[in-house]
């Protein structure tokens, strides 16, 4: 019995030890946004904002606002702030009343990417 539970023993520390090694993959997934998801607004953003759940590379994440025409409206390109690395930004021309999309793609900082787009209404 005592031969049982040192085996026993030993299976589980090497399996703690497994769990504790294994590295934590994640991807970045958008938590926030502004303007939000699908939101119709008064008065048109002078930036798009995106929070995520995760570190964004900087270097290989970018965002884009387009009109319904599929023209590009947003300028300066993405932005990872300082400090913020949860948060990719662009700022935009003055837009007016319309539907628009914003089109994101990400590499969050373990390498992993994911993409998406929403829309959002002015006017």
């Amino acid at each position: 019995m005592l031969r049982v539970l040192k085996r026993l023993g030993v299976v589980l520390g090497l399996l703690a030890g497994l769990a504790v090694s294994l590295p934590a993959w994640a991807h970045a997934f958008p938590v926030k946004s502004s303007p939000q998801v699908g939101a119709s607004v008064a008065s048109a953003p002078k930036q798009v904002r995106i929070w995520f759940d995760a570190d964004l590379n900087a270097l290989f994440s970018k965002i884009s606002v387009v009109n319904s025409a599929g023209q590009v409206v947003s300028t300066g390109g993405a932005h990872v702030p300082a400090g913020h690395p949860r948060l990719l930004e662009t700022a935009v021309k003055p837009l007016p009343a319309g539907q628009y999309w914003v089109k994101w793609s990400v590499v969050a900082r373990d390498g992993h990417h994911t993409e998406g787009k929403f829309p959002f209404h002015v006017g």
